[in-house]
């Protein structure tokens, strides 16, 4: 398996296993990704998910050395696979962060940005790195860029393949936070069990309503809104709470 996979304290970490490739997106890892992300969804034990690369490095992306062989079909089959991974990893049930250390470039770039919350170790450097084989971007990294950035930072970034270092990447909001290489394990740990330990159903809601609000008007949005609200407030875990509250008590989610 090219995916590593470990779970603690409710926190499922997921971890692409091609460090000699620097985790480059070979099929072979991008199906066992997939499949992890499809288990991760159905395994209740799971209540975050913390997606990370081994040897140093996130992902350099798309894996160069398979590059100019493919026929149109195969490149439309690669790319339709990673528009699934980050879409798995938009709509999957529990929330997602990115740890990246070291290169998260391209289509690597693309699932760290898919994820809710990217957590950069203070060596971490970003880049969409197309323009250097080529290529258009891919994994909907122009769309993810141009919604947080805006069209003209994006274009920048996207045209010139920039690297993006993780002070910057914060300050872009990129990244939520950076940590150093020797508390980076320790304080991601403490973000991700935090969620972790959350009502499920409340930050499920949240992040499908800050991802439509993106897209949306408005009134599309306060209806999206008051729909996921009716929802949550019928939950065990919001019962939980205001019983919690009553008795000043500390809440426990148990994420039903």
């Amino acid at each position: 398996m090219l995916v590593d996979r470990k779970l603690r304290d409710g926190v499922l970490y997921v971890t692409l296993n091609r460090p000699e490739a620097l985790n480059a997106l070979s099929p072979e890892l991008r199906e066992d990704l997939r499949v992890a992300l499809l288990d991760a969804h159905q395994d209740d034990d799971v209540r975050c998910l913390v997606l990370s690369g081994a040897g140093g490095n996130f992902s350099a992306g798309g894996d160069v050395t398979r590059m100019g062989q493919n026929t149109p079909a195969k490149s439309a089959a690669r790319l339709g696979l990673g528009r699934e991974l980050v879409e798995l990893l938009r709509n999957i049930r529990v929330p997602t962060l990115a740890a990246a250390r070291g290169h998260a470039v391209g289509a690597g770039f693309g699932l760290a940005m898919g994820t809710d919350v990217i957590v950069a170790e203070s060596g971490a450097r970003f880049q969409c790195g197309f323009i250097k084989r080529g290529l258009a971007p891919d994994s909907a990294v122009s769309y993810l860029l141009a919604q947080q950035l805006g069209v003209r930072r994006a274009l920048y970034y996207t045209m010139t393949g920039e690297v993006i270092d993780a002070a910057t990447a914060v300050d872009l909001g990129i990244a939520a936070t950076q940590f150093s290489s020797e508390e980076f394990d320790d304080r991601t740990h403490e973000v991700a069990r935090r969620l972790a330990e959350g009502p499920t159903a409340a930050l499920f809601a949240t992040r499908k309503a800050v991802h439509a609000a993106a897209d949306s008007t408005f009134a599309q949005t306060w209806d999206f809104e008051a729909f996921a609200a009716a929802v949550t407030s019928s939950t065990h875990d919001h019962k939980n709470a205001v019983a919690a509250f009553k008795s000043k008590t500390p809440a426990r989610f148990q994420g039903e």
